[in-house]
């Protein structure tokens, strides 16, 4: 199963941000929120971010692989955008001071537009279940 790869790799890019995020609190002796500290801010932004997409992104792609419409080729390429995407949006989003808004806009895109395809994609899988197997 594809999803798996895609759920280990994501997983992999969330165990990185979220240890920058736990040191970047611990250096700075901040356990809540961001206070004044604009490092904090930026990766605590990105690993709320990445918690708010990447879920359902995984279902969706999850519910697609499964389904009777699935081709393992829009699989992998939405898998490896959300991927990179989430990277992207990372880099760009993790440094207050040096944002770089190319990359952050990138990601989102590369994440959103993923998302609407599969969304198309599980409806088109329905409508073809229901119609076909009735």
């Amino acid at each position: 199963m594809f999803t798996n790869l895609y759920i280990g790799l994501l997983t992999l890019l969330y165990f990185k941000i979220s240890l920058e995020t736990i040191n970047a609190r611990r250096s700075n002796k901040i356990s809540v929120g961001a206070g004044d500290n604009n490092e904090i801010a930026g990766i605590v932004s990105a690993h709320s971010n990445f918690n708010s997409y990447v879920p359902i992104f995984v279902v969706l792609l999850y519910l697609y692989e499964t389904s009777d419409i699935a081709a393992s080729v829009i699989i992998h390429a939405l898998g490896l955008s959300v991927l990179a995407g989430r990277y992207l949006h990372y880099i760009g989003i993790k440094d207050q001071r040096a944002q770089n808004f190319k990359f952050r806009v990138a990601g989102m895109r590369m994440t959103l537009i993923p998302m609407l395809i599969l969304a198309i994609l599980n409806i088109a899988a329905f409508v073809y279940t229901t119609r076909i197997k009735g």
